[in-house]
């Protein structure tokens, strides 16, 4: 099974690496644990998480206020950053954060991108690790939880 959180983080160290004025690039679960992180500059992961998703928690809850589901992207600006925060599927979160000089519409541009290719990976390990449990056999197989198989099933009904 590829571990679809290290293939994230090299991910989003390309991003940075690629983009000269984006300093952070952070994928983290919509309750606030970091999965993948990659920075230039001196920020905690930790704290940025959990900042980050309060932040698009609250844009989810002034969506809903106003008659939406949910938010399609946070994005707050300072005298020297700008940060992007948008839904990277239904459990994660992707935020970035450029210095001024990246404009805006490129930010948000790489955040929709990024998503595209996150989510893929995330996608592309469970489908891997979906096969690895069924190419198990049956003696050797884990006993699935309620909630889990809940939501096999509820997936398996949403692919078909």
């Amino acid at each position: 099974m590829s571990n679809y959180k290290e293939s994230c983080r090299r991910e989003l160290e390309r991003l940075v690496e690629r983009e000269a004025h984006l300093d952070a690039a952070l994928l983290c679960s919509v309750d606030g644990l970091p999965v993948a992180y990659a920075s230039s500059i001196q920020i905690e992961a930790d704290a940025l998480s959990a900042m980050c998703s309060s932040m698009l928690s609250l844009g989810d809850a002034l969506a809903i206020q106003g008659g939406d589901d949910t938010c399609i992207q946070v994005v707050t600006q300072s005298r020297g950053r700008t940060v992007a925060l948008i839904h990277a599927g239904e459990d994660m979160l992707l935020g970035l954060m450029g210095s001024r000089e990246l404009k805006l519409g490129m930010l948000l541009g790489h955040a929709r991108k990024e998503v595209e290719v996150i989510v893929e990976l995330i996608n592309k390990s469970h489908h891997e690790a979906k096969q690895s449990e069924n190419a198990k056999k049956p003696a050797e197989r884990q006993p699935a939880l309620l909630e889990e198989l809940v939501k096999r099933v509820m997936q398996e009904a949403q692919e078909r």
